[in-house]
């Protein structure tokens, strides 16, 4: 894992913020597609995700080959009332987890991010391939956001450096 890599995790938060950016809470809950959940529902989930996956990788550094549950993400965004959180704090936790986590993330000897986990339907899992994985989550999620922004009829912001 290299240092690029750890500030590419940390940053990710920033790009969704401005993909959201001078949207409604009209615009935030509308569901435009592409897909079926709205940018609110995106977003949460996204930040649901990453609670999950911080944990899991204290979990993988802090015991021998833990096990991972698998966590339904259709079943957070219907049960969990996602239309009720706020996008804003969505956002700061996410930046704050990763701000936080990408502290410890910096002071890990290298064989650190070979450590691993096992997840109950993907088998084993490494703490770099799980960060490697988080980067990729958003940039995932970002073409969902900006092709609902264009159904809405919402210009897509830049997206930060």
């Amino acid at each position: 894992m290299t240092p690029e890599q750890i500030d590419a995790y940390e940053r990710a938060p920033a790009r969704l913020r401005s993909a959201v950016a001078g949207l409604t809470r009209d615009d935030l809950t509308a569901r435009p597609g592409p897909g079926e959940w709205s940018i609110l529902e995106v977003v949460v989930h996204l930040a649901d995700s990453d609670e999950i996956s911080i944990d899991r990788m204290k979990r993988m550094l802090t015991e021998d080959n833990p096990p991972l549950l698998y966590a339904d993400e259709t079943q957070y965004v219907s049960r969990l009332f996602t239309h009720d959180q706020d996008l804003e704090d969505a956002l700061t936790l996410m930046e704050v987890g990763r701000r936080q986590f990408a502290r410890v993330l910096r002071k890990l000897p290298p064989e650190a991010f070979d450590r691993t986990g096992v997840h109950n339907r993907r088998g084993t899992v490494t703490v770099g391939g799980m960060v490697a994985s988080y980067i990729k989550h958003v940039d995932d999620h970002l073409p969902f956001i900006y092709g609902k922004r264009k159904n809405l009829g919402k210009p897509s912001p830049e997206a930060p450096a």
